[in-house]
């Protein structure tokens, strides 16, 4: 056992180069610079395309890499913790997206040196995942007014906080709630919807809390259903997504759930962490139970897991 202990974790790094609009030419020498050559074989990748992510999150898998972290966004996140649900590899986080959810769900720093500073502890908790039909998802996934505002925001010609806020500012007067008919549990139920998000975590990004009482680690999704609203009632919901109050909004249908089916009046695009994707009308939505390794600071808060 001890001959084990003292053998070094092979860690890949996969880098997004573009994620977030931040170049990222100078990641390699930060690498070499903060993490444990006494603790770690290192390799780095960066993706030339969000296929190539998927090929280098397949290849580590495939040559049983102990530790592989995602540098980039959301997007770039699901594409390489859905090779390593149910494995025995370690996830690890720097986040460098637009938005960033999950990570600020774990308390992961922003500050590039402390997230990879964070790896060399190598400190994790083992969480939930969640499907969407055949879409893997760690950190919401929904349909309607987020969908829509996230397939706007791919096609925008720049990334970042106030370019997201502008789309769904200018998005908001446009788009028209759909009729849901939505089974969590066997519970059913069929109302208009602005919004209908299914969060493992418990926010978008940026610290919009979409489903505050989330935990990644109990065996449930959280369901927040968005109620049409009045225009002048947007400012009191936004400031309640940022408060931690949306749950609390009679605006808001909250609930919790394992299996979530939900039925659009037509097919269109759904959010899956924060990415646009064509889907089918009906979306069956299930949690996958402690079935992702990941790195989390020591002194994290209990309550998030």
């Amino acid at each position: 056992m001890e001959i084990f202990h003292n053998l070094k974790k092979q860690i890949t790094f996969i880098i997004n180069p573009i994620s977030g609009g931040i170049r990222k030419d100078q990641f390699p020498s930060l690498i070499g610079r903060l993490i444990d050559r006494n603790r770690f074989d290192v390799e780095i990748n960066f993706t030339r395309s969000a296929a190539h992510n998927l090929e280098l999150a397949e290849q580590a898998v495939t040559q049983k890499k102990d530790v592989v972290v995602a540098v980039g966004g959301d997007g770039t996140i699901n594409n390489i913790a859905k090779f390593l649900v149910n494995t025995p590899i370690i996830f690890g986080i720097v986040p460098q997206g637009s938005g960033n959810g999950l990570a600020r769900h774990l308390h992961i720093p922003i500050d590039n040196v402390k997230a990879l500073s964070l790896i060399n502890q190598l400190n994790f908790r083992t969480i939930d995942t969640g499907m969407a039909n055949e879409h893997f998802f760690v950190n919401v996934a929904g349909a309607g007014f987020d969908a829509h505002v996230s397939h706007m925001f791919a096609e925008a010609p720049k990334r970042g906080f106030w370019s997201y806020a502008k789309i769904t500012l200018n998005e908001f007067a446009r788009y028209k709630p759909r009729l849901y008919k939505i089974n969590i549990d066997g519970q059913n139920l069929v109302l208009p919807a602005f919004i209908v998000c299914v969060a493992n975590g418990s926010q978008y990004g940026n610290n919009a809390y979409i489903a505050p009482d989330a935990k990644l680690s109990d065996g449930l999704l959280d369901i927040s259903i968005m109620k049409p609203f009045g225009i002048h009632q947007m400012p009191f919901i936004g400031a309640s997504l940022f408060l931690k109050k949306f749950s609390q909004s009679p605006h808001i249908y909250y609930n919790k759930g394992s299996n979530i089916t939900i039925i659009r009046p037509e097919a269109e695009v759904f959010n899956i962490d924060g990415e646009p994707v064509e889907m089918e009308k009906d979306i069956h939505i299930r949690i996958i139970p402690s079935s992702l390794h990941i790195i989390v600071p020591t002194k994290a808060q209990e309550h998030m897991y």
